[in-house]
């Protein structure tokens, strides 16, 4: 062996060891969510809503860091329309969603807006507010109103001027900013879980409640859990 071999077993070793840490690195970028449902309930029990309200998340097995961009809510009016035994009754339930408001890693508040199918209104514009009849579900797809721009706004793949696609509404980022999440050193090694927070804004109409309905307050906690860097190789399924 002469004085070269060395050297170049060891740039050849160093050089594996790169590629195998920009593997890992690839694959380092998934992570799981759920609504905590403990908190959730103390909420309601606090405001004496847990026989009136129901309130739901759904959400895939595990994201990469750029692909949770919406929340799919499901909000159940658990009142009855006829008196029976200490049920509610006669209550409906509406959902202000313009005072409706998530909080980010940092505490900002963002307002909420619920999305709809072919979205070309101004977003600065006063939302309708949702009604829940009793016995009744309503499932919404909302995201931050900050994430959103129009088709037409795009400084890549542009559409055609004249196209009326131009106003439509898209999300063009992710509801929780990846450059966040990486950067928290905690969350990347698993040693802890990071939160953040959807404020519901409710109307209670009824009986015994004022003529314009009585506002509530919800609040949703999410938590994100970091998984390992192997559940991101291909033979792991979503």
């Amino acid at each position: 062996m002469n004085l070269v071999d060395p050297i170049i077993l060891t740039a050849y070793v160093l050089c594996i060891i790169y590629f195998l840490y920009l593997i890992v690195d690839a694959f380092n970028d998934e992570f799981t969510i759920k609504l905590d449902a403990d908190f959730l309930k103390q909420q309601l029990e606090e405001q004496g809503l847990q026989n009136l309200l129901a309130v739901s998340v759904k959400f895939d097995s595990r994201y990469e860091f750029d692909k949770l961009k919406q929340l799919s809510v499901s909000i159940s009016n658990k009142a009855s329309h006829e008196k029976v035994d200490d049920k509610p009754y006669g209550i409906s339930v509406y959902v202000d969603w313009d005072y409706c408001a998530f909080t980010d890693l940092d505490g900002r508040s963002r307002r909420v807006t619920r999305l709809m199918p072919g979205t070309t209104v101004d977003l600065f514009q006063n939302q309708v507010s949702s009604t829940i009849a009793p016995s009744t579900t309503l499932k919404e797809a909302i995201t931050a109103e900050d994430l959103l721009q129009r088709k037409g706004d795009r400084k890549a793949d542009k559409l055609d001027a004249a196209s009326p696609l131009n106003l439509e509404v898209e999300i063009t980022k992710p509801l929780i900013d990846p450059g966040a999440l990486k950067k928290n050193d905690k969350f990347m090694k698993r040693y802890t879980d990071l939160e953040f927070f959807l404020g519901l804004a409710f109307r209670i109409v009824g009986p015994n409640h004022s003529i314009g309905g009585d506002r509530v307050y919800i609040l949703c906690k999410f938590v994100m859990h970091k998984l390992h860097w192997t559940a991101g190789l291909p033979w792991n399924p979503k």
